[in-house]
């Protein structure tokens, strides 16, 4: 009987549990997607849609902002869960049609139609949220039109001497998107005074992905949001939204590293990749003179470390000069390998002095099969420590490239 019970109580499910300070998959205070782009002039065009899960049976209250590529915040909006409940976001529907998610807790709710609870979750009342939940759809044309010139670098129609974000001269939607956990339905966000003392909760219950899909090609791939717990953290600790609370380390979240190994495939017959990266950037909770834009801009940005597979190596220039950015080996590079590994610094001085955060995502293209998976980190983002992972390489030194591969 004993030896049974043992059994049992190890295939027993138990909660997954993460290692603070380590890039991990398990639930969350917050999400983040550290890049998108959507192109407003085909609905046909890729898109990104996300997926939010509540891995926990009592209801919770989240908080999504969407930021542009100079790291401000563009728009932002509450999305409501019950126990275990699941919510999709289309960055197409909400940035080209203005489509919120429509959610509402039991006090907006009270038939139980809008956000139906399950027979194994709970549904309670956020009164905070009276008149905020369920959102009216759609967003005003207004709100829309400047939600649109934020994210693609265009003087913002309701201010017109102010920019939000890089100016690209396309029909592109470019920034990158947090989700937290909040105690209360908000109109603040991570950039405003008192978002972290009262409003953000440290409920690690989140859990999502996303996915890149094509309604008029053979576009369709995705990998999980980045999953960012929340703890006690001691003053002065790294944390992610560190520029935010003075790098006090009150928001708890735990940080992102600053270097990254990537695989990469290209150039080649029928096969690519882009490299996908999200940087820090300085504090900002507004747009700025589109005249001058932000002071920090081009951010600095090392030599991409090119190894093939005999460990030869190429340094080429790069240029990722705002929070978002897309390399390609290929066409963005010098880069003289068909396939390997790409070994990015993404360390700059904007920071005053720490060290900055990002993250990497390698999305590949072989024939018709996509594919994309998260970069290796190279550092430990609490202490700064550098890991292990090729260090003979590091540490001695590879061979220079000889021109053979």
């Amino acid at each position: 009987m004993a030896l049974v019970l043992g059994v049992a109580l190890l295939l027993w499910p138990r909660p997954a549990a993460g290692r603070h300070c380590a890039i991990d998959q398990v639930p969350a205070a917050t999400l983040l997607l550290p890049y998108f782009e959507v192109d407003l002039s085909s609905v046909s065009a890729p898109t990104t849609v996300l997926f939010v899960t509540n891995t926990s049976p009592a209801a919770v209250l989240t908080h999504v902002t969407i930021w542009t590529d100079w790291g401000i915040p563009a728009f932002g909006f509450d999305v409501y869960f019950t126990g275990y409940d699941v919510q999709s976001l289309n960055l197409y529907d909400l940035v080209a049609n203005g489509l919120v998610p429509r959610t509402a807790s039991a006090g907006q709710d009270p038939t139980n139609t809008i956000s139906p609870r399950g027979p194994r979750s709970t549904d309670v009342n956020y009164a905070s949220c009276n008149g905020i939940l369920p959102p009216t759809n759609p967003l005003a044309p207004a709100v829309i039109a400047d939600l649109q010139a934020k994210l693609k670098g265009e003087p913002i129609p309701s201010t017109p001497t102010l920019c939000a974000g890089s100016p690209r001269g396309n029909s592109i939607a470019r920034g990158y998107v947090t989700i937290d956990t909040v105690t209360g339905c908000t109109q603040l966000n991570p950039s405003s005074a008192g978002y972290f003392s009262g409003v953000a909760a440290a409920t690690n219950v989140l859990t999502g992905e996303m996915i890149v899909v094509s309604t008029g090609g053979n576009t369709l791939w995705g990998y999980p949001l980045v999953h960012l717990e929340a703890a006690a953290l001691p003053p002065g600790s790294r944390s992610f939204y560190g520029r935010y609370v003075g790098d006090s380390g009150a928001d708890g979240r735990e940080p992102l590293p600053s270097s990254f190994a990537a695989r990469f495939l290209g150039p080649g017959a029928a096969q690519s990749t882009r490299l996908l990266v999200w940087r820090e950037t300085p504090a900002m909770s507004a747009p700025v003179s589109c005249a001058t834009g932000p002071s920090w801009v081009p951010l600095s940005t090392a030599p991409v470390t090119l190894l093939d597979e005999t460990t030869q190596t190429a340094a080429a220039a790069a240029a990722l000069p705002v929070a978002v950015g897309a390399l390609d080996p290929d066409a963005d590079l010098a880069n003289p390998f068909d396939r390997g590994l790409a070994v990015l610094d993404l360390n700059h001085l904007a920071m005053g002095g720490r060290p900055a955060q990002a993250f990497v995502l390698g999305a590949s293209t072989v024939n018709a099969l996509e594919v994309a998976l998260e970069a290796t980190e190279l550092d430990d983002a609490c202490s700064g420590r550098r890991y292990l992972l090729l260090r003979d390489g590091f540490e001695h030194g590879f061979t220079p490239w000889s021109g053979v591969q």
